[in-house]
């Protein structure tokens, strides 16, 4: 879940700054909120600096005025530009919040504050779904587009467990497909089944975010063909038994059974229906 930044620390350490940077990470549309109220809160700063200067000839020959005052002021003020923007604010932030979610172009969902969330009402719905993203990832990776019905369907538990953000809206991620140092996108932590030493450890994990399916499949398939240690489960892709071998070989999951998983799943009727339907339109 993002931690919400508390903007006084911004005025008196530095790591509220890093607060913002580290909340933009785990969700775009926090951080981009957080940076509009912070923006909201420097701009009503500078305001009250602006006015506190025009008045300073109006102060000159005053017994109060002294270096020591200017700082108690200046600091008086910053505080009372956050007590100003709590809450609603002037309004500023909101508009900015909105130029930012379109110029960094992120999902309209943040527009309503609404997070996206999706649901399937059975397997076979899901391979509906899915089934043509899966179609078009097959043809680049020349391995058959059940195996990755059925692989999808095993990561998100046919689309009931899929990774959410802290928000509640859905990643996307059917692939189980962790964010590691090489992704600099959204993230969405869940918890996930690990396998230590053959015992199943439950822990929680940050996944890739998308946008969509279709984000998601393409980028499957990119984290794939650019990672060497899946070349040797590639080659043997036209062979769905022998890709999933390989895949597990190369410590894709840590699931011992996972191959076998993968084909159980792809000899149930809702993948073997939905081959059978192409097959005939084909």
């Amino acid at each position: 879940m993002v931690s919400q930044v508390n903007v006084n620390d911004v005025y008196t350490n530095l790591s509220g700054l890093n607060a913002i940077k580290v909340a933009g990470r785990e969700d775009p549309t926090e951080g981009l909120k957080q940076v509009a109220k912070q923006f909201e809160s420097l701009f009503v700063n500078m305001m009250l600096k602006t006015m506190r200067d025009s008045n300073k000839a109006f102060s000159e020959g005053n017994y109060l005025s002294s270096n020591e005052m200017e700082i108690h002021q200046q600091n008086f003020d910053n505080q009372l530009s956050v007590h100003l923007t709590a809450g609603e604010g002037i309004g500023l932030a909101d508009v900015l919040f909105r130029q930012l979610v379109q110029q960094y172009d992120v999902s309209s969902e943040a527009l309503t504050d609404e997070p996206q969330k999706i649901s399937f009402n059975s397997p076979e719905e899901f391979v509906q779904k899915v089934m043509p993203f899966a179609e078009k990832a097959a043809k680049e990776l020349g391995v058959a587009p059940e195996f990755l019905v059925a692989q999808s369907a095993l990561e998100s538990g046919w689309g009931s467990k899929i990774a959410t953000d802290s928000r509640g809206g859905t990643s996307h991620n059917l692939f189980g497909i962790k964010a590691d140092r090489s992704w600099d996108g959204p993230v969405a932590a869940s918890k996930t089944l690990e396998f230590e030493g053959g015992i199943a450890v439950q822990q929680t994990a940050s996944f890739r975010k998308y946008d969509n399916f279709g984000e998601g499949f393409s980028d499957y398939v990119k984290f794939l063909q650019s990672n060497p240690r899946y070349e040797s489960a590639l080659a043997q892709a036209p062979d769905a038994n022998k890709f999933g071998a390989a895949l597990q070989e190369a410590g894709y999951a840590t699931d011992p059974a996972y191959a076998a998983k993968i084909q159980a799943v792809m000899n149930t009727d809702a993948i073997k229906n939905a081959v059978t339907r192409t097959g005939e339109q084909g």
